[in-house]
């Protein structure tokens, strides 16, 4: 028997523990976590590994995405036992998942690799759109009206460093509130602004409220984000914004 490490089962020695990379448009369904009674991306990953796995398969995310939120590079391990080959199982899965989620790799390893706790850091962005849209609405956030893109900027570049975001969070963490920022950076592309975060860690809604409170910031109101952390205040900071425009990118171990 095998012991995989913070997974809390023991497993067979045939179990395997699978690397995921994956993408998924979170429109159509109710955030990462398994409900009961809502369509999850977890639950549609373990439905479909229940058919490719001889026994039991659990289903471990790097980070637990809100309903609507997307995911350009969300990772999770997967432990199962199976005799297939990896291209075999990402083609096999792919071909049963919904085509709004997409496993992108499948890689080999080791039975202790947690996707969530060996997670150095992870990266979102969170895309403003500056002109009007028909088309492009449940993917971007639309900004309505003009905005001080160099307010925007500074106020983002704020928030980079080791920082109490309470302020930021719309629920607390009972572990800490503290959040090193290694990336904080406003990117401009034509009608396209992102603020782009780097993080070891994100607390529930922070980037959505970070999102809402440089909006605020861009359209003149008279905020300041080091006074906003300074805080440690909910109601010091803008609104939460729309999970819509909010992509996970990126998980770095």
């Amino acid at each position: 028997m095998v012991l995989a490490r913070r997974c809390g089962n023991i497993y067979k020695d045939d179990m395997r523990n699978l690397k995921l990379t994956i993408e998924y448009d979170g429109g159509d369904f109710s955030g990462w976590q398994v409900q009961t009674d809502r369509r999850t991306i977890q639950g549609e990953l373990l439905r479909v590994f229940a058919e490719l796995a001889d026994g039991e398969v659990k289903i471990i995310g790097a980070g637990r995405t809100d309903a609507g939120v997307h995911a350009v590079g969300q990772v999770a391990n997967v432990l199962l036992s199976t005799d297939h080959g990896l291209d075999v199982i990402r083609k096999a899965v792919n071909a049963k998942l919904p085509d709004t989620i997409l496993v992108r790799q499948a890689e080999e390893a080791d039975l202790s690799f947690h996707a969530r706790y060996d997670a150095k850091s992870r990266s979102y962005r969170y895309i403003f759109i500056t002109k009007p849209t028909a088309l492009w609405k449940k993917y971007y956030h639309y900004t309505r009206g003009p905005v001080d893109i160099d307010a925007m900027r500074k106020a983002v570049k704020e928030l980079q460093g080791y920082h109490d975001f309470t302020s930021f969070a719309t629920v607390g963490d009972a572990r800490s509130s503290w959040c090193r920022v290694m990336r904080a950076e406003l990117l401009e592309n034509g009608p396209l602004l992102t603020i782009s975060l780097k993080a070891d860690r994100f607390l529930y809604n922070m980037v959505r409220t970070i999102a809402g409170t440089v909006l605020e910031i861009g359209r003149g109101k008279d905020l300041n984000i080091r006074q906003v952390i300074e805080a440690r205040d909910r109601r010091a900071a803008g609104p939460v914004l729309s999970p819509s425009a909010l992509y996970f990118m990126e998980v770095e171990y």
